[in-house]
């Protein structure tokens, strides 16, 4: 009876600590950001995220298609993206391995790919094939996170 008790406690406390470090990877713990106007194929109003409350990780859809930041030099086009100056990840995305890193991220305008030079934020790839990001408020008004480049998640299978 008494390695039975020293067996559970020692059960309770494994799974305890798997379900907190799954709970706190944010690979599992996100909000979804399914705004099709922050692709790089949208236009219209423009929206500032300055004023944002970002709290968190967040992964992004496009109409509910798995999507990344454009990445870079792409040099994503003013104007576009929903906003004036559209935010764009200054170096590549990490992989699985990497685990998570901080970036830099650029704002397009005035015909400079990287004129505003954000706040930089933080990027995880997940095991599913897509990534995280934990956003902070930019630099200036009318500076918007641009999500960019369709996922094809067949593809990654191939």
């Amino acid at each position: 009876i008494n390695n039975h008790c020293v067996l559970q406690s020692l059960l309770k406390n494994c799974m305890t600590v798997a379900f907190s470090s799954i709970s706190s990877d944010p690979c599992y713990n996100y909000e979804s950001l399914d705004r099709p106007w922050r692709a790089n194929n949208e236009s219209g109003d423009y929206i500032c995220d300055e004023h944002i409350s970002w709290n968190g990780w967040y992964r992004l859809f496009y109409y509910g298609m798995n999507i990344q930041m454009p990445e870079t030099y792409t040099c994503v086009d003013e104007y576009s993206c929903g906003t004036i100056a559209p935010l764009w990840l200054n170096g590549g995305h990490p992989t699985v391995e990497d685990g998570v890193v901080t970036r830099d991220v650029c704002g397009h305008w005035s015909n400079n790919c990287c004129y505003f030079q954000s706040n930089p934020i933080k990027v995880k790839a997940c095991p599913g094939g897509y990534y995280v990001y934990e956003f902070v408020s930019p630099s200036a008004c009318y500076l918007a996170y641009c999500a960019g480049k369709y996922i094809d998640m067949c593809s990654l299978f191939i």
